[in-house]
């Protein structure tokens, strides 16, 4: 049982299902029933984009690979290359001629953004580069992809701190990717992955982090302050939120017992399963 899941993690199956509670709690938020076909698109698509960063890994890397998920896709790239190809081929026929327009324009937009990300992340290669990280990056495409169907849907009946409420996921996203550079800093090294935190140091990223963290409170506490009729939706939300926050900020700082068996990437996925807890409380 132990082996199914740490392959279900190699395959970024927990990360599939942190999408779809993320994406449950903005259908919460905005207060929309989101056609089934989204239900399926939303969890293949972000299978899609991050299956496909792990196989340009183990494509160049090959026999050098030092993590278990490089390993495992140099390893099986072939069958997992198949079954991807089958996934992004869904992703842009039959899904989009099943989705409203509304859903397929927004996923060839995603697409070409993922695209763009994917080429500079290798025009970059190894070079390090505060600028063009691949942290920030992959933050906007996974907080875009989450909500971006629900806010079309939405569209034009946005409740009062839609984008503070959008800003602070993005914000804990980064935070979430920042402390797995963090962590892996030296096997990025190793590996020739450009990263933030091996452009300003393990010290400055800690502290980048830090205010963050502190900027996700403010515009939490900010939004909650500002808005003229506040919602039992809008505490429920936050209280996620800070619940999220927590994990995160302990995560990113307590090294010493998350550093051991990669429990800061068990950890810092499962953050993202807990926005289904909004449907709980």
């Amino acid at each position: 049982m132990r082996r199914v899941y740490q392959i279900a993690r190699i395959l970024s199956l927990d990360v599939v299902i942190g999408a779809i509670a993320s994406g449950s709690l903005a259908k919460y938020w905005l207060g929309q029933e989101m056609p089934l076909i989204w239900w399926l698109a939303l969890p293949l698509s972000v299978w899609v984009i991050y299956t496909a960063d792990h196989l340009l890994d183990a494509y160049r890397l090959k026999e050098r690979a030092s993590t278990p998920r490089h390993k495992f896709h140099y390893r099986f790239f072939k069958p997992i290359l198949v079954v991807w190809a089958i996934a992004l081929i869904s992703c842009m026929t039959w899904i989009p001629f099943m989705a409203p327009p509304e859903l397929w324009i927004l996923g060839y937009v995603m697409g070409g953004i993922v695209l763009v990300h994917l080429g500079l992340v290798y025009w970059v290669g190894e070079r390090i580069s505060w600028l063009f990280t691949k942290e920030f990056g992959v933050g906007i495409i996974y907080a875009a992809g989450v909500w971006g169907g629900p806010l079309i849907f939405g569209w034009g009946e946005w409740p009062e701190g839609t984008v503070a409420v959008f800003v602070q996921f993005f914000l804990m996203a980064l935070i979430n990717l920042l402390f797995f550079s963090l962590y892996e800093r030296e096997i990025d090294e190793k590996d020739g992955h450009t990263s933030f935190v091996r452009a300003i140091g393990p010290r400055r990223a800690r502290g980048l982090i830090g205010a963050i963290a502190f900027a996700v409170l403010v515009i939490g506490f900010g939004v909650m302050g500002v808005v003229e009729n506040l919602s039992l939706v809008l505490l429920k939300l936050q209280g996620v939120y800070l619940l999220m926050l927590s994990l995160l900020v302990m995560v990113s700082y307590a090294e010493g017992w998350f550093g051991a068996g990669e429990r800061y990437r068990i950890w810092g996925d499962a953050v993202f399963i807990f926005p289904a807890l909004i449907w709980l409380i």
